[in-house]
């Protein structure tokens, strides 16, 4: 073969074509879902690991308020009462613990448990406001959780974002990325609260067994004690011989007792 048949060989080869990845693609919707799901990635990692929960619904806070341009809040059940726990953005005053209103719309969309976007301020007609300032254009996002052993669904709070006093709606699109923030969340506050059940079990076993354990050497001790005494009283007989053997078996109990509580770390 000669130089012009590999020339004409190789023409006939298709250029291979370059496959555009999101990152070369100039296009402001692409960019900006891009950033969406990096803050969800970012999110979800923060969620396999950290067990922390109000670290984990301040970060999720700080990237709506950063991503959105709008105030978030998240408030938490403690017992009956749903409470404001954790928020960015600026408030008129301070609202840590602060008792959502029981004729809230937040309520209503906790009870519910399906998300709500309010873009029209008659929807909120009817129901008081917990803040101050009657914020009646906003997105509200129950926060729940499967409890893994029940398998029941167990509703934990409410995010709320709002725009403040502007009134800016939140988009279709905002509203999706919220509510995907929102089971985040609420995944973080159920895991949450099974480690620290976890972490309660651990304590009251081994309370139990610290009281076992001592119970145990107490009455080793006393019957310790009461064997001496009968094998120093029955000097040579056989009641003494007997005693000496109970006493070595206590001794041998006392061994084992005290290799148990080094195991668990008493």
């Amino acid at each position: 073969m000669n130089g012009g048949q590999l020339i004409e060989i190789n023409q006939m080869v298709p250029k291979r074509r370059q496959i555009k990845t999101p990152a070369r693609l100039k296009s402001p919707i692409i960019k900006d879902m891009a950033r969406h799901y990096q803050d969800l990635l970012e999110i979800a990692r923060l969620v396999s690991w950290c067990t922390n929960r109000d670290y984990l619904i301040k970060t999720c806070l700080d990237h709506i308020g950063k991503r959105l341009r709008k105030r978030a809040r998240c408030c938490l059940m403690e017992g009956e009462k749903l409470k404001l726990q954790c928020w960015v953005g600026k408030y008129k005053r301070p609202i840590e613990q602060v008792q959502i209103c029981q004729e809230s719309i937040v309520w209503k969309v906790v009870g519910k448990g399906v998300p709500l976007n309010l873009t029209d301020p008659h929807d909120t007609e009817g129901y008081r406001h917990t803040l101050g300032e009657e914020i009646k254009i906003k997105a509200i996002i129950p926060l729940w959780y499967v409890d893994p052993l029940t398998q029941e669904e167990r509703r934990v709070g409410a995010l709320i974002v709002d725009s403040g006093r502007e009134g800016v709606p939140i988009s279709d699109e905002d509203f999706e990325y919220l509510k995907v923030i929102g089971e985040l969340i609420g995944a973080a506050t159920g895991k949450a609260e099974i480690v620290e059940q976890l972490e309660d079990l651990y304590r009251r076993k081994n309370a139990i067994v610290k009281e076992t354990a001592d119970s145990f050497r107490n009455r080793i001790v006393a019957l310790g004690i009461l064997s001496r005494r009968i094998a120093r009283f029955g000097k040579n007989t056989d009641l003494a011989h007997y005693a000496r053997m109970l006493l070595s078996e206590i001794q041998e109990l006392e061994a084992h007792l005290e290799r148990f509580e080094k195991y668990i770390g008493i």
